[in-house]
């Protein structure tokens, strides 16, 4: 499912501004694997001295791209306030557009458990988190 039938399914809601802040953009979403891909902008004033995007924001980027995967698993009936938040860096992840996958691991009755990554123009692991998230009903 691109980003147009997932528009289209769920209907055209305005990106929140921390997301529009990020950059993000929906590439794709896998109903069937709970697994979504997106592209995030590493902007300039994200960088640290070093010129590497700050952990903080990658750490965001994760964290916006598995609540996404959950919120499109769940077919918009739920969304995952973060309980646990846990970051592997590998890799500096630079400025410019950043990949991100995003899928559900396991979905229970009240928990759920999610995994990303963000990764390299040559695919290659640059970060990669685990979250535990409670499922809170929308409306």
């Amino acid at each position: 499912m691109d980003a147009v039938d997932v528009a289209a399914r769920f209907g055209a809601q305005a990106l929140p501004a921390c997301s529009a802040h990020l950059g993000f953009s929906l590439v794709r979403f896998d109903a069937a694997a709970r697994e979504l891909e997106a592209t995030f902008e590493g902007k300039p004033e994200f960088c640290n001295p070093r010129g590497v995007v700050q952990g903080g924001f990658q750490a965001a980027m994760l964290d916006d791209v598995m609540a996404v995967a959950l919120i499109l698993s769940t077919e918009g009936r739920f969304v995952p306030p973060t309980l646990e938040l846990k970051l592997s860096y590998f890799e500096p992840v630079m400025p410019g557009t950043v990949r991100a996958k995003g899928r559900v691991l396991r979905l229970g009755r009240s928990i759920t458990f999610l995994e990303g990554d963000l990764l390299g123009p040559d695919d290659s692991l640059l970060v990669r988190a685990s979250a535990t998230a409670k499922l809170l009903r929308i409306g």
